[in-house]
C-alpha cells in the first residue's frame, strides 16, 4: 500500500516537471516576441537571422516575472492541485484510523483505569451491567502490511508491537500506536512509511480520530477467572469484532485470550 501511494504521487508530480520546459519555452517566445529582440543578441555583436530560444532558470518559475506570470499560473496550480489531490485520496483510504465503538454511549459506559493484573498498566471496565452477547465494537488503529510494520515502525519503536492485532494469515496488522509507538486514547491514523501523513492525519484529518478503549482491554491474570470478551477476525474487511461472551456488572475489568502467537515473555509469575 506504501508502494502504491509514493508511486501514484511520483507519476503525479512527474506531470508537473514534464510540463515546465513547456512552459519555460513558451515564456521565453512570449518575451523574445515582445521585445523584438533575438534571445542570444549581445553587445558588441551584429544580429544574425538564426533566432534561438533560452530556457529561463527553473527560479524564474517559481517566482515568476509580471510578463510570463499570466503564462506559467494556471498550468502550474492546475498540475500541483492534481497531484495534491491524488496524495490526499489516496492517503485518506490506505492510512485512515479504523475501528468503532457499539454500545451506546461509550464515554459513560466503559473507563479506562489501572488495571487488577498486576504490571499490565491501564485495563478496561464497565461502569454498568451489559449481558452476554453485546457487540462492544471493533479493534481500532490502522491497516498496515505485516512486514512493513514489523521491519520499519516496530523496529524503532518496539512498544508498537504490544497494541497491534495480527491477523491470524499473518499478512496484516491493525495499528493503533501514534507515530512515536505508544497508545492514546485516540487513533489519529497515518503512516510513517508515507511523507506528511502523520502530520496531515494530526492537523487536518484530526476529526477521523476513533476511540481506542477496546484496545486497553488485558488477558486475565493466572487464576483470575478467565474470560469474558471474545474476538472475532473478518478478514475480508480486515476488521476484529469484540463481542461479551459473559453477564458483566458495573465495576467489572474486561478480559481477553491473545490467542497462542501472542509474546508472553513479559508476563510476571
Amino acid at each position: 500500500t506504501s508502494a502504491t501511494i509514493l508511486l501514484l504521487i511520483a507519476t503525479s508530480m512527474f506531470d508537473v516537471a514534464f510540463s515546465l520546459p513547456q512552459l519555460a519555452f513558451t515564456s521565453s517566445l512570449h518575451n523574445c516576441i515582445s521585445n523584438n529582440v533575438p534571445a542570444h543578441h549581445r553587445k558588441g555583436r551584429r544580429p544574425t537571422l538564426t533566432t534561438s530560444f533560452a530556457i529561463p532558470d527553473v527560479a524564474s518559475l517559481i517566482t515568476p516575472s509580471v510578463t510570463n506570470t499570466a503564462l506559467i499560473s494556471p498550468q502550474i496550480l492546475a498540475a500541483s492541485a492534481s497531484a495534491t489531490l491524488t496524495y490526499l485520496s489516496l492517503i485518506s483510504y490506505f492510512d485512515r484510523p479504523r475501528g468503532t465503538i457499539a454500545i451506546p454511549d461509550p464515554q459513560t459506559t466503559l473507563l479506562v483505569q489501572q488495571s487488577r493484573v498486576p504490571g499490565s498498566g491501564l485495563g478496561l471496565f464497565v461502569t454498568q451491567s451489559l449481558p452476554r452477547g453485546t457487540t462492544l465494537g471493533t479493534y481500532a488503529g490502522v491497516i498496515r502490511p505485516l512486514e512493513t510494520f514489523y521491519n520499519g515502525k516496530c523496529r524503532a519503536y518496539p512498544q508498537a508491537v504490544g497494541y497491534s492485532w495480527r491477523f491470524t494469515d499473518s499478512k496484516y496488522v491493525i495499528d493503533p500506536t501514534d507515530s512515536q509507538g505508544n497508545i492514546q486514547n485516540v487513533c489519529l491514523g497515518g503512516s510513517s512509511e508515507v511523507p506528511f501523513s502523520n502530520v496531515i492525519f494530526a492537523s487536518l484529518l484530526r476529526f477521523w480520530s476513533v476511540n481506542t478503549a477496546l484496545c486497553r482491554i488485558n488477558e486475565p491474570p493466572i487464576g483470575g477467572g478467565g474470560c469474558n470478551v471474545s474476538a472475532r477476525e473478518n478478514l475480508e474487511t480486515r476488521e476484529v469484532v469484540f463481542e461479551l461472551i459473559q453477564d458483566v456488572v458495573s465495576g467489572q475489568e474486561l478480559f481477553l485470550d491473545y490467542g497462542l502467537d501472542y509474546d508472553r515473555s513479559t508476563y510476571g509469575p
